[in-house]
């Protein structure tokens, strides 16, 4: 693995990022265990979490690996989507609402709810989940401009590092989402993780602000659904080439994987 100092930040962090939105799946905790493990043994340095991934399980699960190490990983979580039913989720109440959601979507629908109240509370909840006093950087997850009041929240946001919570914040989502904001330089597209392709160039909103990238991610998906003839590694490579001076976000369900990701390290 190789590591950057992550742009406009202090954080040193992986060239590969590990994403939990898919940890879920993974039928107990002992293997989502072991899979977040083999990711850090092998130099993950950066783990990316939210409360809707897998309706809270995922925050949970990162903090039982965190609670024993000391803080040699970073960490970032969201606000502003949160998971139907509260977000201290079983893996059967989860499969169960999942399974609910394919036929009433209701039943999985994220909340979107951008209230300083909810943040605080989530912001709280986020912490317990880890086992961590703070977190390196907490990202404002897909928000809608016409849903926040941007002057309240970037002082909530202050607020919260002042008071050792985080570190950092930023905007997780479509850059087209917050475009507006990017091109203004607003306080609250501090740090951006956005997504991104390596045909369409999603993220040209950052470029286009004279931006360098920090987080991109959807390289993978993104190639599957444009159906390239490219290997992982093939992907991998070109997406890291288009963002060099930060970290790109994958994910996988399978150890055996994880090898092959990191294997892309080798021409860089």
């Amino acid at each position: 693995m190789k590591y950057t100092l992550l742009p406009g930040t202090d954080i040193t962090i992986s060239r590969l990022s590990f994403g939990t939105a898919s940890l879920h799946h993974l039928e107990s905790s002992c293997k989502r265990q072991a899979l977040l493990a083999a990711a850090v043994e092998h130099g993950f340095s950066h783990i990316d979490t939210a409360p809707y991934y897998g309706f809270g399980l995922a925050e949970i699960e990162v903090g039982r690996l965190l609670r024993n190490r000391s803080n040699d990983l970073t960490v970032a979580t969201k606000v502003g989507l949160y998971p139907p039913g509260g977000g201290d989720s079983t893996t059967l109440s989860v499969w169960t609402r999942k399974a609910l959601g394919k036929l009433v979507p209701s039943f999985a629908r994220p909340i979107i709810d951008l209230s300083i109240a909810t943040a605080s509370k989530s912001l709280e909840n986020s912490l317990r989940h880890l086992k961590r006093d703070f977190v390196d950087i907490l990202f404002l997850h897909e928000p809608a401009s016409d849903l926040l009041t941007t002057d309240e929240f970037t002082n909530w946001l202050m607020q919260q590092r002042e008071l050792g919570k985080l570190r950092y914040w930023g905007l997780a989502g479509p850059s087209e989402k917050f475009r507006s904001w990017i091109s203004d330089g607003h306080a609250l597209a501090q740090v951006l993780q956005v997504r991104d392709s390596i045909r369409n160039g999603n993220a040209h909103p950052v470029l286009d602000a004279g931006r360098a990238f920090q987080l991109t991610y959807g390289y993978l998906s993104g190639a599957q659904v444009e159906s390239r003839d490219l290997s992982v590694r093939d992907v991998l490579r070109a997406a890291l080439a288009r963002n060099q001076t930060g970290s790109v976000l994958v994910s996988t369900r399978r150890i055996s994987h994880i090898p092959t990701l990191i294997s892309t390290m080798e021409s860089f």
